[in-house]
């Protein structure tokens, strides 16, 4: 099909030596070419579509009005059949302060607090009142990453009479939780889920939040792990190099880690150790120096020990060698550590 354009020359344009006309010759005006799609277009010009090209393109711009409209629709859609949502919702280090940024730690024994808004809730009317009824549910519960919970879940119902002044209210809870005494470093979420009884439908959010302190690295058998020779029981950091004076007390502490747990998240531990001298003589022989047993809601990852040795200011000096034994009586496997150090 032939079709019909006017082509306007660019002002400023030229044309090559091979086109060029005299100043008068009719290609410096206005013209009309004939050509047939998809021939080439002039290059550098302006063109105006005749009456075929218009209907084309309005064709297509009401094809695409079209189109966004029904995915606006759709959208649209979408929300109305389940306009439930859990807003202004985060994870606190205390009761109504500001959210915690992305890097804030907290540690084990820490308490985790936490707020939300619901909206979105279907209303319940009655044609005889004013009166407007909502009812709802809650449960936030505090995970680890796999989905296993730290602690019981908080559950609650909502179930209020609206009046007219209510018709922006969204309802508002808080809840704290208490960490385990014994959680790794890692990440951790608060898993909430509201369910609207009167609408039939449910919403789910996760506020993530992360601990620090203990990096346990996953056993599938009893070890120990991080031992770390200490100046002070209480210090925070290790020595880098395990050396003490006579009449010092040798404090020392570590992780137990892939110990059998029991019904009820129950474990059962025991450690001793025997201290040589250095002329391989024994120094101490404490083989049933602690028993541990205890059960959680949340699996414990690791159980810590620690041992203090005593000596004296006749204590020879030289290297000591610690003989560290563990034993898993839930789960029946023991464990052997060795490690040394010097009185100077």
């Amino acid at each position: 099909m032939t079709t019909r354009y006017r082509m306007n020359r660019l002002p400023g344009s030229t044309t090559s030596a091979r086109q060029k006309q005299p100043p008068d010759h009719p290609r410096d005006r206005d013209h009309l070419l004939q050509l047939s799609l998809p021939e080439h277009l002039p290059a550098f010009s302006q063109w105006t579509p005749c009456r075929p090209t218009l209907d084309a393109v309005l064709r297509l711009s009401v094809a695409f009005i079209l189109a966004s409209a029904a995915a606006i629709a759709s959208q649209a859609s979408k929300l109305s059949e389940n306009p439930l949502q859990i807003i202004a919702a985060g994870v606190q280090r205390s009761e109504d302060a500001p959210f915690i940024p992305s890097d804030f730690r907290f540690l084990s024994g820490d308490y985790v607090y936490c707020q939300f808004q619901i909206t979105g809730y279907t209303v319940k009317t009655f044609e005889d009142s004013d009166v407007r009824k909502i009812s709802l549910t809650y449960e936030i519960s505090p995970q680890d990453a796999k989905g296993v919970s730290l602690t019981p879940s908080a559950t609650g119902v909502i179930k209020e009479d609206l009046g007219p002044e209510d018709k922006n209210w969204t309802p508002k809870r808080r809840s704290s939780f208490l960490l385990p005494s014994f959680i790794a470093a890692g990440e951790f979420h608060l898993h909430l889920a509201v369910k609207d009884l009167i609408g039939n439908t449910s919403t789910e959010l996760d506020l993530p939040f992360h601990t620090g302190g203990v990096v346990v690295v996953p056993s599938a058998t009893l070890a120990v792990q991080d031992f770390q020779f200490l100046r002070n029981e209480d210090d925070a950091e290790p020595l880098d190099v395990p050396a003490f004076r006579p009449g010092d007390t040798v404090y020392a502490r570590f992780n137990m880690t892939g110990f059998r747990l029991n019904d009820g998240n129950e474990y059962h531990l025991s450690y001793g150790l025997i201290v040589n001298r250095p002329d391989g003589k024994p120094y101490l022989d404490a083989q049933s120096a602690a028993e541990l047993s205890s059960h959680s809601f949340y699996p414990v990852p690791y159980v810590p020990g620690n041992i203090s040795i005593t000596t004296t200011r006749a204590t020879s000096r030289g290297e000591y060698v610690v003989l560290l034994t563990v034993r898993d009586l839930a789960g029946s496997q023991t464990y052997q550590l060795k490690r040394a150090f010097t009185i100077e």
